[in-house]
């Protein structure tokens, strides 16, 4: 009961502060927008670059990489694997910095439940 009642608050709150919930996610928008992730693979043959927004902005492959890739079966299935690596690598670190991102504002604006998925599960009664 004393949950039901606590839940009933929280989203009251949340209500309340539309407008400002609105606006942290627009600066959280914004500010992934200015984001970059770089990640490089551990032997340097595989750079990706991503935005905030996981969307790849730029793959480089080193040219002795695609020099042994081109000829050598091994190394072009080690370089697709390398390649898929850097890219997933990249998308857990972007996933990383939006769920930063909005902790952050949560926390500001006095409502960390927001950002948890789990609590933000509780809140709406799942």
């Amino acid at each position: 009961m004393f949950d039901s009642l606590k839940s009933m608050g929280a989203i009251a709150s949340l209500l309340k502060n539309k407008e400002k919930i609105a606006e942290a996610m627009a600066r959280v928008h914004a500010n992934l927008d200015q984001r970059t992730i770089t990640v490089t693979a551990p032997d340097n043959s595989v750079q990706v670059i991503m935005t905030g927004k996981a969307k790849l902005q730029t793959l480089t492959l080193s040219d002795e990489i695609l020099t042994k890739a081109a000829s050598d079966p091994d190394a072009k299935a080690k370089l697709q694997k390398t390649i898929l690596g850097a890219i997933a690598a990249a998308q857990n670190r972007v996933a990383e910095v939006v769920k930063a991102e909005v902790q952050r504002e949560a926390t500001d604006l006095g409502i960390p439940e927001l950002a948890d998925p789990e609590a933000l599960s509780k809140l709406m009664g799942r």
